[in-house]
């Protein structure tokens, strides 16, 4: 009979929606050598065999083999905590960026004394502490540079309160605790909330439930620092995913151009025979138009790619000016095609070079001989980054902190 330190399960558990054994295992990388790591995974799939008899659910058998390896001293509690940030880190992809001012941060400051930062980084500690705000710091990770000037303080904290998550498929009702990201980026002088999306919230509150809530809570709790670091919207991140745009597809364009220009003549011939024999037309398309964006599509079809990825869908509108009065082009390719290799792209091309506004694009951007693929939209006034599973068949792995960490430093250029 193996048994677990059952405080430790308690807690561990509350995060029930983010405890995976994949994202367990690989958090078992960033805390041993390989020899250790070899242990430690050998150890944690023989308590999952164990326990797996007593719950179906992997989040609770893999929450139990954690708290059997710290009962049985496979693992400490302050390696629980490194597990449970990593965990965190992999796992909160849906990130709000905001512009950071050009403030310092010290590292031996008073101001990071006034913020209050937890002692020793013990989440679990933290988790179900007592508080008069709506989150609790429960750890931090800080880097600095060697003028002890902070380049990046994360901070992971937890809504002070448990909330209820019921679970469809089991008819059950479980506890939560929430965690949320914070980093002061100073090195791209930015601010990122980095979240998750979890369904069915049971009578909770907005300011928790919403997306919307839930960011201008955070941004609340931010406020509330003693002397806090100031930060404002990125207010024309349309006008930067239309940069994104531009840089990934004006080069792409004018290959297309200059191949189309060679079929001028045979084009011409074709469009005037069409117009002689059928005159009649209520489109005010130009039918040489219509030709032309279909060999510009072809043509998209077999040139090379931007090395740095590929646009697979895009959003924007036809009047940036008045807004109730607008439509509206949205161009998605369910294969991750390039919207070059769409007509609707070539159509509506003009439309977009004139509105340089882009409500919402979705990228798959090789960096670093790895696919990601990232949604960008302008939402909630600011900047909104979100890494995305990779498709079955793609190259890559699952979202991680490394691929934020990549894609961010690429997409921060822009910012």
């Amino acid at each position: 009979m193996i048994k677990f330190d059952e405080k430790v399960y308690e807690k561990l558990i509350l995060l029930r929606p983010f405890i995976k054994i994949n994202k367990v295992q690989d958090a078992f990388k960033q805390i041993a050598n390989k020899d250790e790591e070899s242990m430690l995974k050998k150890t944690f799939t023989t308590y999952n065999r164990v326990f797996r008899e007593k719950k179906s659910a992997s989040s609770e058998y893999a929450s139990m083999s954690l708290a059997a390896m710290v009962e049985n001293a496979n693992l400490t509690l302050e390696q629980i905590d490194e597990i449970i940030f990593f965990i965190a880190e992999d796992s909160l992809f849906n990130s709000y960026i905001y512009k950071l001012s050009n403030e310092e941060l010290e590292t031996n400051g008073q101001r990071l004394i006034d913020w209050k930062l937890p002692i020793n980084n013990k989440i679990l500690n933290n988790i179900g502490k007592k508080s008069n705000k709506d989150f609790i710091i429960c750890g931090y990770r800080l880097t600095e540079s060697s003028s002890e000037i902070v380049d990046s303080l994360r901070l992971i904290i937890i809504d002070s309160q448990q909330h209820q998550i019921y679970n469809k498929n089991e008819n059950k009702t479980y506890n939560i605790v929430y965690p949320t990201i914070v980093e002061f980026d100073f090195r791209r002088q930015l601010l990122h909330i980095r979240t998750k999306e979890i369904e069915n919230f049971i009578n909770t509150d907005e300011r928790f439930r919403t997306m919307s809530g839930r960011i201008k809570n955070t941004l609340d709790f931010i406020d509330s620092f003693q002397k806090p670091i100031k930060y404002k919207k990125i207010s024309n991140f349309k006008e930067i995913l239309f940069d994104i745009e531009e840089n990934l597809l004006k080069e792409v364009r004018k290959k297309i151009d200059k191949d189309l220009k060679s079929f001028n003549k045979p084009v011409k011939f074709f469009c005037n025979a069409i117009d002689k024999k059928f005159p009649k037309r209520d489109d005010t398309i130009p039918t040489a138009d219509y030709v032309k964006t279909s060999i510009q599509t072809i043509i998209a079809m077999n040139i090379p790619r931007n090395p740095l990825g590929d646009i697979v869908g895009i959003r924007f509108r036809n009047n940036a000016e008045r807004k109730n009065q607008y439509s509206e082009i949205t161009i998605l390719d369910k294969q991750n095609h390039c919207i070059s290799t769409d007509n609707l792209y070539w159509l509506n091309l003009a439309v977009l070079l004139d509105v340089k506004s882009v409500e919402f694009l979705k990228l798959i951007l090789f960096i670093d001989n790895q696919s990601s693929i990232v949604n960008l939209d302008f939402s909630l006034e600011t900047g909104n980054v979100k890494l995305l599973k990779n498709t079955p068949g793609q190259d890559g792995v699952m979202p991680n902190q490394i691929k934020y960490d990549s894609i961010l430093n690429e997409l921060s250029k822009f910012f």
